[in-house]
């Protein structure tokens, strides 16, 4: 069997082939995720800083003789249920060229603020959190996201009016 495809090795039916991600396959990123089919290669630093989770898992020490998870693609950390247009939002975060402008629909803060809630990136949170207060948002919506995601609930006072 084939390690991707879940499929014989003599059938390509079903097999997606993998491959690096457009815009966050950075030449000089030291981890490595798997996505959906996507490869991304981004920088350590910023899941160590911002994320407990991820904090955790990259500080767990390979076994003796293996290598360590997420160094190359071959040890990409996998990522399931996450979808790789969402990830790559949050990486956006990260890696906005327009430093401290975040330019964003409300649809793509609330992916970015499902990924960070999930993965303890606080800060995200809170960056998340002001652009959607900044944004139209229909208010059962935003009352739906905020609950999901333990948005401070004073946020919401006057919205429930």
């Amino acid at each position: 069997l084939d390690m991707f495809s879940h499929q014989p090795s003599d059938s390509a039916e079903g097999f997606t082939a993998l491959r690096r991600h457009d815009e966050y396959y950075l030449t000089g990123g030291d981890l490595f995720f798997l996505v959906e089919q996507n490869h991304f290669r981004v920088h350590r630093y910023f899941f160590e800083r911002e994320s407990q989770y991820f904090k955790v898992q990259l500080a767990t020490p390979a076994s003796p003789g293996s290598t360590r998870q997420g160094t190359s693609e071959s040890t990409a950390i996998v990522l399931d249920n996450v979808k790789a247009d969402n990830f790559a939002r949050l990486l956006w975060v990260f890696y906005n060229p327009k430093y401290s402008l975040y330019k964003a629909r409300v649809d793509d803060w609330v992916a970015i603020m499902e990924l960070a809630h999930r993965w303890g990136f606080y800060e995200v949170m809170k960056l998340a959190t002001r652009e959607i207060e900044r944004l139209e948002m229909p208010d059962i919506d935003r009352i739906v996201a905020y609950h999901k995601f333990e948005i401070d609930r004073s946020l919401l006072l006057y919205r429930y009016a």
